[in-house]
């Protein structure tokens, strides 16, 4: 192995500082060799240098002079480990010492430590560990049951990821459920564009066409879309309330039951209008407001007689797309709300297949501050869902706004370049083992590079995003052309 440096100074059991030798970059990896165990893997996770040249000797340099200065390079180290006999990746028990060599990690100890292994039967192919040839797959398995979040600034590059994330589960046959609140991800059906970077990362151009199909609450805005409806004579009152906008239970259940009551009696295949109607025989304040949100919802032509059904709805071993550009939000919460809290509902029954239920924009959908029609259920899935075969992928570009109980439920996150200090705050919060050298680095990472972390490894990895094989849907509209 070729040596960079040497241990210095006092040593712990989890870091040690190093004087380097050789240039190596922040996040490389690293090894020493422990008297005991053999090679050990470490991680570099701060540089600075340091000189002999102080303020006053700078200040009586004048411009055309030249500085001799002594200087040396000094990083810390973070300790990962070493694979025991049994297979379990554990932490020396006795300090290095001082003085001991450090050398350039080689790839097959990093992969050994890592666990940088071929998944054949449940990996999803997410890039190259950065700086390296070795394929990063995440534990198709722990994604589903303990949840995702992807997390990045505009323009990061997090519909890129999650393209290239749908377009592993599409391969391995696992049924998904993606609410795409601007039309993005209709290009999964279309190959890529074939270039040499694909060559690269070994990725072949490849369409979903036929495992990939679309709804919207609003087909003329989004013509390749087939229409989505909700059933109203299969939502309970209560369900109907969410609907309507009206969370106080005990002030409006009765009435509205009254109305339902009143309207099936005589048309047992009766629609919005006709529960209208009724609700101009109620007085009062009650029903009033009733009759309001009742027109209100009429208008957004969300429920009918016969609904999407749930069998056409949920295709196992695809993805249904969930269109809603150019729906207005409100009306965006109520479709994401009762499908919510129909897959999970239909999931705990066993009716439908285990799945994979993407938010886009999740921060619209389960905020940390105010309330939206969809956050109670969201919120129930995230906590409950893994028990019942129902993952939660929850896309953001401020992850400060979304709610706290959902992100931290996320054991898989992929985050690309964030830099809002809030944002930071919240990433670093929810997730264990994350470095101060880690979230200074998320600031500065170069558009295609991702940390990782979960996912089936213990530590977080840095990993170049592969190229996708279907053409990318979420390009920034050009304004001026050159």
């Amino acid at each position: 192995m070729e040596e960079v440096g040497r241990i210095f100074g006092d040593v712990g059991l989890g870091q040690f500082q190093l004087s380097l030798t050789l240039p190596v970059e922040r996040g490389d990896y690293l090894a020493v060799e422990d008297e005991l165990h053999g090679p050990v893997l470490c991680q570099l996770d701060d540089l600075h240098r340091k000189s002999d040249l102080n303020l006053d000797r700078a200040r009586q340099l004048v411009p055309s002079q030249e500085a001799t200065v002594q200087e040396t390079l000094l990083g810390t180290a973070r300790i990962i480990g070493y694979r025991d006999g049994q297979g379990l990746v554990k932490l020396p028990t006795i300090p290095f010492r001082s003085g001991a060599h450090v050398f350039r990690a080689e790839e097959p100890l990093i992969a050994a430590v890592l666990g940088l292994t071929h998944k054949l039967d449940a990996g999803a192919y997410v890039g190259l560990l950065r700086n390296h040839r070795l394929r990063v797959e995440l534990d198709i398995n722990q994604l589903v049951q303990r949840h995702v979040s992807v997390l990045a600034k505009t323009g990061g590059g997090k519909s890129y990821l999650l393209g290239v994330l749908i377009e592993e589960l599409l391969r391995h046959k696992v049924t998904c459920v993606i609410i795409d609140p601007h039309g993005e991800y209709g290009s999964l059906r279309v190959p890529a564009e074939k270039n040499g970077v694909h060559a690269r990362f070994g990725v072949e151009s490849q369409g979903f066409g036929r495992q990939v199909q679309e709804y919207s609450p609003d087909p003329t805005l989004n013509p390749s879309a087939k229409p989505l409806t909700f059933s109203l004579r299969h939502i309970d009152p209560r369900d109907l309330l969410v609907f309507m906008g009206l969370t106080n239970v005990k002030t409006y259940l009765a009435p509205l039951k009254q109305i339902i009551e009143a309207v099936e009696a005589s048309r047992p295949d009766y629609t919005m209008k006709d529960l209208v109607r009724a609700a101009d025989a109620l007085e009062g304040a009650v029903g009033d407001q009733l009759r309001e949100r009742l027109e209100y919802l009429e208008q957004t032509k969300l429920l009918a007689p016969q609904g999407t059904s749930l069998n056409d709805l949920v295709q196992k071993g695809e993805a249904t797309l969930v269109n809603l550009r150019g729906v207005a939000p409100d009306v965006q919460e109520l479709v994401v709300a009762r499908i919510a809290t129909t897959l999970f509902e239909n999931r705990k029954k066993g009716r439908i297949p285990p799945l994979f239920l993407v938010i886009e924009e999740a921060h619209n959908f389960a905020p940390q501050q105010g309330t939206a029609t969809c956050s109670r259920i969201l919120k129930n899935i995230a906590s409950e869902g893994r028990k019942f075969g129902l993952g939660l992928c929850v896309v953001t570009q401020r992850a400060a706004r979304i709610d706290k109980s959902v992100l931290s439920q996320c054991n898989t996150q992929l985050i690309l370049q964030v830099t809002n200090p809030l944002d930071l705050k919240a990433i670093a919060q929810s997730i264990e083992g994350l470095t101060a050298g880690m979230t200074e680095m998320i600031q500065s990472l170069p558009v295609g590079v991702a940390l990782v972390t979960g996912g089936g490894y213990h530590t977080p990895l840095f990993c170049e995003v592969r190229p996708r094989a279907t053409r990318h849907g979420g390009e920034s509209v050009r304004i001026v052309e050159n």
